[in-house]
């Protein structure tokens, strides 16, 4: 008899609900349901104390560690749910949804508001960062996404004004099926070159071509991914 690895979650969030981005370098994750209770004593308990759940919440913890691309954080998950620090309202909420890679039955999603702390800031440590998504209404069970196939999404691409030949860094998720060959392109032209970093990450050489508008896209066998608005020099 074997035991569930206890990093087997994965999470994904997304800021409509629709496209996911996967929440990178995580070391530790806890799911948590807060439930509110009253006493309902009567004397059929013979003593004994009785209680209702009158209301329940959820909340995630999320640690991860900030990997970098030439010294810049670079994770696309971490780097979006980065963009609700000091917010309000809706800016400092975000879909978020977690599941068993092992393709159980554990699968949830919901809206939360997000709290991002800094974890450790000693000499001897490496950058980590905790995350709180304390649940902002219902919490439902989903059907397990892992499994299926996705579309590319791309959500960054780095440094901006690249010319023929110049390195670009992409971002987003489902890029570890990327077509050959033909799977990135530029302005609707094939990439010279690329390599496949992670699912979140690939690494782009820009083909040759006139200066202006090149929005990137990214195919797999599935599809073809958002066109990330793009200006080559």
């Amino acid at each position: 008899m074997s035991v569930a690895l206890a990093r087997r979650f994965r999470v994904d969030i997304s800021t409509d609900n629709t496209t996911w981005v996967k929440y990178g370098g995580i070391t530790d994750f806890a799911s948590t349901e807060n439930p509110t209770t009253q006493a309902a004593d009567t004397y059929d308990t013979n003593g004994f104390n009785g209680f209702e759940k009158t209301m329940t919440g959820w909340q995630n913890v999320v640690k991860a560690l900030m990997p970098t691309t030439a010294g810049i954080p670079s994770d696309p998950g971490q780097l979006l749910a980065d963009q609700t620090r000091f917010q309000f309202g809706s800016l400092a909420r975000l879909y978020t949804r977690w599941y068993d890679r092992n393709g159980g039955l554990d699968a949830w999603t919901g809206i939360a508001l997000v709290d991002w702390n800094q974890s450790k800031t000693g000499v001897a440590d490496i950058d980590e960062v905790t995350v709180t998504f304390k649940g902002d209404g219902a919490l439902t069970r989903i059907s397990n996404p892992f499994n299926a196939p996705v579309v590319p999404v791309v959500t960054s691409a780095s440094p901006s004004g690249a010319a023929a030949g110049a390195q670009v860094t992409i971002g987003g998720s489902g890029f570890l099926t990327t077509m050959a060959t033909t799977g990135v392109k530029f302005g609707g032209v094939n990439a010279s070159s690329w390599v496949i970093i992670s699912d979140s990450v690939l690494v782009a050489i820009m083909p040759t071509g006139s200066a202006g508008s090149a929005p990137v896209t990214v195919t797999n066998g599935i599809g073809t991914s958002n066109a990330l608005a793009y200006t080559r020099s």
